[in-house]
């Protein structure tokens, strides 16, 4: 029995590592479900990639959308969460500047990535030594410390929040993206569920008990759904059934508790912004953070799991995007916030409830030709050109990041933004306006 259960854990360490990497990666239902042969329908089915998609052959990101040169600073922070947990977190800042100020480009990841995954796989009896899901020496367009950009007076924040053994810099695609465009983008490692390096050089990985209850929250709802859910949507009203059976099911609710305290991290570090921006906090952003407009927090998988909790529970964020992740402890709620979904068939017929119990304006984009990871930096960075979907690399970037930046463009900065303009092939939104 111990050896089927570690091999089982293994399986799941390997497709949600970051879980941004794996074909089926992530924490909701996606891991478990194998993507059908011949799923895809569309024309992009059928057509070689461009030159310029992503794959094993990139050794850089895109260059960023905006006009900022884009800084990175680290920061880290400690504090005792509601389940009395001491947590140690690190925040990575992507912030507008002005010259790269002839800086050598910021590191991607931290090389002791993959030596932390091979250790948590030969704890859990498995062979270490797997493929590498990234290259470390990935090309970032992000540069170390630079000064923050005397453009304006202050600038907006968002958090970025990552997926389920991920890591901070998971989202550097997007984050690039944004603060090249005058936001500042905060990206926090999550203690239990994240990967990551502190300041000081220590390393901290996931929990065995994480992978432990994942896993089984992971089998329940293999268990729970059909998979004809991952390629066909579903009548909205059978959407919703198996939406609510998967997010109200015991394992999941159990699960739940995670994005809680991811949720409290983000808050925690909101809580030292304010007392950056006031000086009380010693760092480069006082008195530049434009805090008074509110906030706003997008996350991949889990961590899209984590950004709609966090808009819930907290009146100083205005609204969130969830990258291609599910809505557990979010069962049924009145998010009261504008909400923006971008994701697969499969994210839209196991989160469809929100589309009634959400009162404010609320955007669900289902994307044909993608996998979960193609929903983070692994759309550029993974070794395996397998796990990507067909829709090209820079396409399917470009759609992501319009739709993030106009969502929050119009949400946060009240600019006369018309998300529903944006048109992309093979891309449906459905919009659901605030209810009276």
């Amino acid at each position: 029995m111990k050896k089927i259960l570690t091999a089982t854990l293994a399986i799941v360490l390997a497709l949600t590592m970051l879980s941004a990497c794996g074909k089926n990666s992530g924490t909701s239902a996606h891991e478990e479900f194998p993507k059908p042969e011949n799923s895809s329908t569309s024309a992009h089915e059928e057509s070689p990639k461009p030159e310029n998609s992503g794959t094993s052959a990139q050794d850089e990101f895109p260059k960023p959308v905006g006009s900022y040169t884009v800084g990175r600073t680290q920061m880290d922070f400690k504090y005792k969460a509601s389940d009395n947990s001491e947590r140690e977190l690190t925040a990575l800042f992507f912030y507008p500047s002005d010259s790269s100020e002839g800086k050598p480009t910021a590191e991607y990841a931290f090389p002791e990535f993959h030596s932390l995954r091979d250790e948590l796989l030969v704890r859990l009896g498995a062979t270490a030594g797997g493929e590498q899901l990234f290259d470390s020496n990935f090309k970032t367009w992000s540069y170390e410390d630079l000064a923050l950009s005397e453009k304006e007076k202050q600038y907006p924040v968002l958090f970025f929040v990552h997926g389920a053994g991920a890591y901070p810099q998971q989202g550097t695609l997007f984050s690039q993206d944004l603060a090249s465009s005058g936001y500042i983008v905060v990206s926090i490692g999550h203690a239990e569920s994240g990967v990551y390096k502190l300041k000081d050089g220590r390393t901290v990985g996931m929990t065995e008990e994480f992978m432990d209850e994942l896993t089984k929250y992971g089998m329940e709802a293999a268990a729970l759904t059909p998979p004809e859910i991952v390629t066909e949507k579903l009548e909205e009203e059978e959407a919703i059934e198996i939406a609510r059976k998967l997010t109200s099911a015991p394992e999941a609710v159990k699960f739940a508790k995670y994005a809680v305290l991811q949720s409290e991290d983000i808050r925690y570090v909101a809580d030292s912004l304010y007392k950056m921006n006031t000086g009380d906090i010693e760092s480069m952003f006082k008195g530049k953070l434009q805090l008074e407009i509110g906030m706003g927090v997008f996350g991949h998988s889990f961590g899209g799991t984590t950004a709609a909790i966090v808009s819930r529970d907290d009146d100083r964020f205005v609204g969130a995007v969830n990258l291609d992740g599910n809505m557990l402890g979010a069962l049924d709620s009145d998010l009261k916030k504008p909400f923006m979904q971008l994701g697969t068939v499969l994210a839209y017929n196991t989160n469809a409830f929100l589309l009634e119990s959400n009162s404010q304006e609320t955007y669900f984009a289902i994307i044909d030709n993608v996998t979960h990871g193609d929903f983070s930096d692994s759309l550029f960075t993974t070794t395996n050109e397998a796990s990507r979907g067909t829709r090209d690399a820079m396409e399917q970037r470009n759609i992501i990041t319009s739709y993030t930046k106009a969502f929050f463009d119009r949400y946060m900065l009240k600019k006369e933004t018309e998300i529903e303009s944006l048109t992309f092939d093979g891309v449906e939104m459905i919009k659901k306006p605030q209810k009276n």
